[in-house]
């Protein structure tokens, strides 16, 4: 019963790192400044759930400890998304029903990248699916213009450099992230 324990704490430091390398990709500059990304709190919620969800592809595909380090990287998201909420000043009352919507969120992009990119998808099927994912958030009125083909391109390449990483390496945290968008 201690072999678990001890395997899920480190489980959750592993995470910890993971999670801040997902973080230092997503808030670079050219996906803000050269990509049309919002510079917002819903535009970096994007930009933070396509790097988790390619992550969590990854780990999920490495057995046996990849799926459990895949939802603990899930996990320190959803956390990090509380705290983020509280500090902002929404309400306690509000914030696990925020929390909710925004895991369900990640579910669905984790769900619908992962579709994107399979191998017998189409070569652009990834970028109506990235339109769609900020279309449907609140900068769709802010008249942005997303690069999704850009954005495919990136996630493709991402993916191909993640699939590169060995197993024991991405167990280990050493992945390569931030990720540079050119």
């Amino acid at each position: 019963m201690l072999n678990w324990l001890t395997r899920r704490s480190v489980h959750t430091r592993t995470a910890g790192v993971i999670y801040g390398s997902i973080v230092a990709s997503a808030r670079q500059p050219a996906f803000y400044t050269d990509w049309g990304v919002p510079d917002t709190r819903e535009g970096r919620f994007e930009m933070i759930a396509l790097h988790v969800a390619l992550v969590m592809q990854r780990l999920a595909a490495i057995q046996p400890d990849g799926p459990q380090l895949a939802r603990q990287v899930a996990e320190t998201f959803m956390t990090d998304m509380d705290d983020n909420m509280r500090e902002i000043g929404i309400g306690d009352l509000a914030v696990p029903k925020k929390i909710k919507r925004a895991a369900a969120a990640l579910y669905d992009r984790h769900r619908d990248y992962a579709a994107a990119m399979q191998p017998d998808a189409a070569e652009t099927a990834l970028v109506p699916v990235i339109a769609a994912a900020f279309d449907g958030t609140a900068f769709a009125t802010e008249n942005a213009a997303v690069d999704a083909a850009a954005l495919a391109n990136y996630m493709r390449r991402l993916k191909g450099g993640l699939a590169a990483t060995t197993d024991d390496d991405c167990l280990a945290a050493h992945l390569p992230l931030p990720w540079p968008p050119r």
